[in-house]
């Protein structure tokens, strides 16, 4: 019967290339998909520090390494590695990494032995957090090249989880999108709001309806709530137009007054000219 054997440093490459394969069919649309990255991960981390330790002698990586009986089947376990860790190189593991780990194996217990919820969002982020963290550990305190174990169809992944910026932009994006695909257009208006637009402060198409906006509009990337392309009328003909196309005047009231082309009176001023 054939055999397979996978060592310390292989296994855990094996279980990141398999979350980074069930992270893509999650952004993909296989929600249930982002349960399994996050095993792989967990497990990907656990034996990656693992392989560190032994890295400085293969016996410590078992419970009591100095019993005269040495028991083979019992390891330390993810903690105890960290705390190793930490003890070489206070700021190896970070308390903001060691946050997201805790969270990482509570989420990966509950999947294993009871039911679970997991905030699909949440899950995201946080698995991005801690493949940067790993990552960055893995630069600083080992001589690993993750890069050259990543097989090509998950490589796209591994860098969009290895760019925090091209990480958020790809969750923007998507929130856009499913803005967007909310707020769809009735072909019977003529005038229809547009659901998502342009940003002009980040130059992605991300600024989408948001109610909780005073403009109405939201950059799901970097919060920006103005451009002149948001829909805007005239306030004396009543004309839909943007808002970069008003001339804002300001009434004997004190009140602002935006005007468009025609009732701003530079329709007629251009025509004298």
């Amino acid at each position: 019967m054939p055999t397979h054997k996978l060592d310390l440093l292989p296994n855990a490459l094996d279980s990141l290339a398999e979350a980074l394969a069930k992270f893509k069919a999650g952004d993909e649309g296989d929600s249930k998909a982002y349960k399994f990255a996050v095993l792989h991960m967990a497990h990907f981390i656990e034996l990656v520090f693992k392989h560190h330790i032994t890295e400085k002698h293969p016996l410590l990586i078992y419970k009591d390494p100095f019993a005269p009986k040495l028991d083979r089947n019992k390891t330390i376990t993810l903690w105890d590695a960290i705390n190793f860790i930490n003890n070489e190189d206070g700021e190896a593991v970070s308390k903001e990494f060691r946050t997201d780990l805790e969270w990482l194996k509570r989420l990966r217990n509950e999947i294993e032995h009871h039911k679970f919820e997991m905030d699909v969002n949440q899950a995201r982020s946080t698995i991005g957090r801690l493949f940067r963290s790993v990552l960055e550990f893995l630069e600083n305190h080992t001589d690993i090249e993750v890069g050259s174990h990543i097989p090509d169809e998950t490589m796209e992944t591994f860098k969009v989880l290895s760019d925090e910026y091209e990480f958020r932009l790809r969750d923007a994006l998507k929130e856009a999108e499913e803005v967007e695909e909310a707020n769809w257009s009735d072909p019977s208006d003529p005038d229809p709001a547009p659901a998502r637009l342009e940003c002009e402060s980040c130059g992605n198409p991300t600024l989408v309806i948001n109610e909780a906006s005073p403009t109405g509009y939201r950059c799901t990337m970097c919060g920006n709530e103005e451009s002149d392309d948001l829909p805007a009328t005239c306030d004396i003909c009543g004309v839909v137009t943007t808002q970069g196309e008003l001339v804002y005047w300001e009434t004997e009231a004190g009140q602002s007054e935006g005007r468009c082309y025609y009732c701003s009176g530079q329709y007629h001023a251009d025509k004298d000219d």
